[in-house]
């Protein structure tokens, strides 16, 4: 036998690692050794193989066999100097995992191969690969020098993945991200990369093309993701957002091109869902003001939330002026931002938790403004927002408890209203909730009702007290042609009234709807016609006059 395979380094390396594996073949004979740790892990038979070639391609995946082959011959053929590829390989236990083979021939002073050898590394359990779609990672995008090619990045993101999660679980959730990603591969052109961001994120590195080519590509892409049948049949649609970056033009690094992708794709996702965002000035603007909210958010609420306050909107009864009640609404002007409007300083107190906080401050503060005008205008019913996240903290029912006690505030006067309720993963443990609160004298209610199916639904589960309907059906009830926004309206008051639910109707402008729906059966009314939310101090001229006209 060949010194080849008694050489005392082979047993050496051989013994270093658990997942890398080393071979040599003696040309002439065309037999191979292999290491022990290789022969164990691959069930091989045995350490000395014939035809070695071909007995592994026969633990190669069908798909990366012509990777394989096309390398190997190309070095056998003295076309390259050395064997470098990935690909995956069956183990003792039938899976594939991913592996890194790199191999050299030597060959004689007549040019002729007398031995080849290299090493096989696994790379399934490193950062190489994605483990579940078998995508590169981001971490293999520092190979790219940006500056130095032409071309396009896209993020593709899957919208309300978290909901499919909710809906189809965590197995089948995965089994679409495989699929997704298996289409997004078949769509690409051979010299394009793509790569597993993170989560439901995609990123596909295209070289030598431009935004109209890669716009096409995306089209292709939502197109496929209209469809993905998974392995048992089932067959679901989903929608996908994705944010454009031009390198070098706007991205010239690997740090400045992940930065701005997940800004165009953030703001895809937020302003233009469903479509593909370019980088630009107008997002780089954006971002920038994000930044600035955010800090300015900390400082306020490290400084005893300085800059927040409650604005006050009545509830009144049908037919009359008469206040009952009011929503308190969250406000706010920074130190330095100070034209921040509540869906854009909130949505940024959510995208990094200060929301928690913030909510447990308007919790508590709504509960004492409750207090203090019980004494001075008698009990007035107070209700303020809190989203299902919100719902869900661990200490939500303990800090309602505890402001409750502190303030001595009567339970059946306040209204907690659950906003976003299409956002509900998990109805039977939210409805297990409202019953706690319900049986404590809490009142709950369904913030804007009717905007999605998903508001039926939610009646299927949850107990509530209130159902308040959304503004969108109410503002042109008195225009000519939205016949359907009454008999809507109408039919809502009457399920109200089967279910045993008192009823509040928002978006009352003016005077023409508000003699439309005074003459219906909703317990409040709510809307600008009335009055639009005013301050603590403005509200209580409103009382006062309310008090006298009583």
């Amino acid at each position: 036998m060949s010194d080849i395979f008694n050489n005392q380094l082979f047993e050496a390396f051989a013994s270093a690692s658990d997942n890398v594996y080393i071979y040599v073949c003696d040309m002439k004979t065309d037999i191979s050794r292999w290491s022990k740790a290789s022969v164990e892990y691959f069930a091989l038979d045995g350490e000395y193989i014939k035809n070695a070639a071909q007995v592994w391609a026969e633990h190669i995946h069908p798909d990366d066999l012509d990777v394989y082959t096309e390398d190997i011959t190309n070095v056998f053929s003295g076309k390259k100097r050395t064997h470098d590829c990935q690909y995956r390989a069956r183990n003792f236990m039938g899976e594939y995992v991913w592996v890194e083979c790199k191999g050299s021939v030597i060959r004689d002073d007549e040019g002729t191969p007398i031995i080849f050898a290299g090493l096989m590394t696994r790379i399934d359990g490193q950062s190489k690969y994605d483990s579940l779609t078998g995508l590169l990672t981001t971490h293999e995008l520092h190979h790219f020098d940006f500056s130095a090619q032409s071309g396009a990045a896209l993020l593709v993101g899957i919208d309300g993945f978290r909901r499919v999660i909710g809906n189809y679980g965590y197995n089948t959730g995965d089994e679409i991200l495989i699929e997704f990603s298996r289409k997004i591969k078949e769509l690409c052109d051979k010299a394009w990369k793509v790569f597993r961001f993170s989560g439901d994120e995609f990123l596909i590195v295209a070289f030598e093309t431009d935004k109209e080519e890669i716009a096409e590509f995306y089209g292709r892409v939502r197109q496929a993701a209209d469809l993905i049948e998974l392995k048992s049949g089932q067959k679901i649609g989903m929608s996908v957002s994705a944010g454009g970056v031009v390198f070098p033009d706007d991205a010239d690094t690997r740090e400045i091109l992940i930065n701005k992708l997940e800004h165009s794709l953030e703001y895809a996702k937020n302003n233009h869902r469903g479509t593909l965002v370019f980088f630009s000035d107008e997002i780089a603007k954006k971002h920038e003001r994000a930044l600035a909210l955010r800090e300015d958010l900390k400082q306020c609420i490290k400084n005893d939330f300085k800059g927040f306050e409650l604005y006050f909107q009545p509830f009144v009864k049908p037919g009359t002026h008469i206040i009952s009640g009011c929503e308190c609404l969250l406000r706010w002007k920074g130190e330095k931002v100070q034209d921040s409007y509540p869906m854009e300083f909130i949505k940024v107190l959510e995208d990094y938790g200060g929301i928690r906080e913030v909510g447990f401050w308007v919790m508590e503060q709504a509960i004492k403004q409750q207090v203090e005008w019980r004494e001075k205008y008698g009990n007035l019913c107070v209700s303020f927002n809190v989203s299902y996240q919100q719902f869900m903290d661990d200490d939500f029912e303990e800090r309602l408890d505890l402001y409750a006690d502190k303030y001595g505030v009567k339970p059946e006067y306040m209204i907690i209203e659950l906003t976003e309720s299409c956002q509900v993963d998990n109805p039977q443990e939210l409805s297990a909730l409202f019953d706690r609160l319900r049986g404590r004298g809490f009142k709950v209610a369904l913030d804007d009702f009717g905007t999605a199916y998903a508001s039926l639904e939610m009646l299927k589960c949850l107990h509530v007290d209130y159902i308040k309907i959304e503004h969108s059906f109410v503002r042109e009830l008195s225009e000519p042609g939205h016949d359907i926004d009454y008999v809507i309206i109408d039919n809502l008051l009457k399920m109200c009234e089967s279910l045993g639910y008192d009823s509040i109707i928002e978006g009352v402008e003016n005077r023409k709807v508000a003699d439309i729906v005074g003459k219906m059966d909703a317990t409040l009314l709510q809307g600008y016609y009335y009055s639009r939310p005013v301050c603590r101090d403005d509200f209580e001229k409103l009382l006062e006059h309310n008090c006298q006209v009583s």
